[in-house]
């Protein structure tokens, strides 16, 4: 019905080679759309760009809506273990792109 919130999780996981945002459902099991950095821009150093990030997001956030998903949990990883504990540049710019869409 109209009204009704539907949450998924969307996991957003910025390396600074790549950014993926990813949307699964609440338990994590069942992927609902992923897009990383590198599928928006041709250049490979370009993949963990905030730009990609931010088309990667925005186009999350269409098919989250194509599907039905209402609102977004988000979860932010870095590489972590023995690397890169703090989050890569795509992060910011990854959330804030499905903020402004609206998710």
């Amino acid at each position: 019905p109209e009204g009704t919130i539907v949450f998924g999780v969307c996991h957003i996981y910025a390396s600074f080679n790549d950014t993926f945002v990813h949307v699964t459902d609440i338990s994590g099991r069942e992927t609902l759309v992923r897009v990383t950095g590198g599928m928006k821009v041709k250049a490979n150093r370009d993949e963990n760009s905030p730009y990609a990030a931010m088309l990667a997001a925005q186009d999350v956030a269409v098919r989250c809506q194509e599907i039905g998903v209402t609102s977004l949990h988000i979860k932010i990883r870095a590489t972590g273990g023995t690397k890169s504990k703090n989050p890569g540049p795509g992060a910011q710019s990854a959330l804030r792109a499905l903020a402004r869409a609206g998710m």
